[in-house]
């Protein structure tokens, strides 16, 4: 099989003021242990963010801690006091959903518990009563979409018979098996207990976020700008308007979720998809001022914060790449870019572009035929590549046809004989020079 030659032409975007850093420091330990999580996350906002907030500043929030996290290349960029822990009030739901959806059966019924009862009077709740039967399921999108604490309590019963220590110490270790290091639960629901608190980082909800929209049923709730559900054994539905204000008021958010309580603030995470570029973003608001900066924090943040990424036409279509040599024959083949081909990527990232050839061509050779790709490659943070290669395939711009063993040996004497014949008249040239200089 002939070898393959790949030309990288590198392409800094046109929007950067340069090139991607390069790859920074170990933020590992003196020990060899890798960097955690927030570690990584610090050092993304510490150096790569810099050069992006220099560029163009975010703008100021209410929030005292906050996170834009571009999931697309998972990377930071940037935050404020985004790896302090606070108070998490109902956004602890999150956790609680992810442990109910590994170990309660959604299709099966629970029975209401007298627990229920003990809300206090201002605390967000479905109206549940002791004793009603209700599908897992209805009340997993009551407790995100509404962030119903009665059914927040209903299903973590129904997980630990009614040891709400026991399920907080499932929350807490299904924390640690996501590297949540800056994360403690207290209670299912979030709400204050006399002397705990449910803490965390805008790092990690945002974490916990993400891995809640790999599990379909969560993200499916989370999505749900308004739920109606029957009580069971009849009345007057139950409607609950999803808690979340820039649920269908921002285009492309599609949750996470709220929380509020006097100690922790008022709280926002959200998950944007980008129409146009796919980008995908996560917002984190800790302690924001009021319902209205809630929302108006957020909105401030992506709207700084989209414009970042762009779709960019690395390769025209058509673009000539040079030429292919056919083997045993004089005859090359031009090549070129079949399609567009385009990428999303944000300022200050670093782009190459590959052209995957072979080094020579066997004929015979079409016009048109594929004979290799065109493939670009995005640096991330600290040197990192994301694996993802959009690619077009590289085109022939000629054909050339296969010559037969008979041909072709007829093509080199023809070279040797017209090797020798210039051989000869270069000779007679020669020798006709000299005669004219000698008489």
């Amino acid at each position: 099989m002939a070898a393959v030659a790949t030309v990288c032409l590198a392409l800094a975007l046109a929007l950067a003021t340069g090139l991607a850093h390069g790859a920074q420091g170990d933020a590992s330990a003196a020990d060899g242990a890798p960097p955690s999580r927030a570690d990584r996350i610090e050092e993304q906002l510490r150096d790569e963010g810099t050069a992006l907030t220099d560029l163009s500043p975010p703008p100021h929030v209410s929030a005292r801690g906050w996170l834009i996290y571009d999931a697309t290349d998972d990377e930071a960029i940037a935050g404020v006091e985004a790896t302090t822990p606070r108070p998490i009030a109902s956004l602890a739901k999150l956790m609680t959903a992810r442990v109910v959806v590994d170990r309660v059966d959604l299709g099966s019924t629970i029975t209401i518990p007298r627990a229920v009862n003990d809300l206090a009077a201002d605390a967000a709740r479905m109206d549940l009563r002791p004793g009603e039967r209700w599908k897992a399921r209805d009340l997993l999108r009551a407790m995100l979409v509404y962030s119903a604490n009665d059914a927040a309590i209903a299903l973590s019963e129904q997980v630990t018979d009614g040891d709400d220590a026991a399920f907080v110490k499932l929350m807490n270790e299904q924390a640690d098996e996501l590297g949540l290091d800056d994360t403690e639960f207290a209670s299912a629901t979030g709400l204050d207990r006399p002397g705990t608190l449910s803490t965390s980082t805008p790092v990690d909800l945002v974490e916990l976020a993400r891995t809640d929209l790999e599990q379909p049923d969560i993200a499916k709730a989370i999505a749900e700008p308004k739920i109606t559900l029957q009580r069971p054994g009849g009345g007057a539905p139950i409607v609950l308007t999803n808690r979340n204000p820039l649920l269908g008021k921002y285009p492309g958010i599609d949750g996470v979720k709220t929380g509020f309580t006097d100690p922790a603030g008022y709280m926002l995470v959200t998950h944007h998809v980008d129409a146009v570029t796919g980008g995908e973003l996560f917002v984190a608001t800790f302690h924001s001022s009021s319902t209205a900066t809630r929302s108006s924090d957020t909105r401030a943040l992506l709207d700084w914060a989209r414009p970042l990424r762009s779709d960019l036409l690395a390769v025209e279509g058509g673009t000539p790449l040079g030429s292919i040599p056919v083997q045993h024959s004089d005859a090359h083949v031009r090549i070129f870019a079949c399609d567009d081909l385009h990428v999303t990527a944000r300022v200050q990232q670093h782009l190459d572009v590959e052209v995957v050839v072979p080094r020579s061509l066997s004929a015979p050779v079409t016009e048109g035929d594929e004979v290799g790709q065109v493939r670009v490659r995005v640096d991330t943070a600290a040197g990192r590549r994301d694996d993802t290669r959009p690619s077009v395939p590289v085109c022939a711009g000629n054909s050339v046809v296969r010559r037969s063993r008979g041909e072709r040996l007829r093509d080199r004497a023809g070279d040797y004989r017209h090797a020798w014949r210039t051989g000869v008249d270069g000779v007679e040239d020669g020798w006709s020079s000299l005669k004219e200089r000698v008489s």
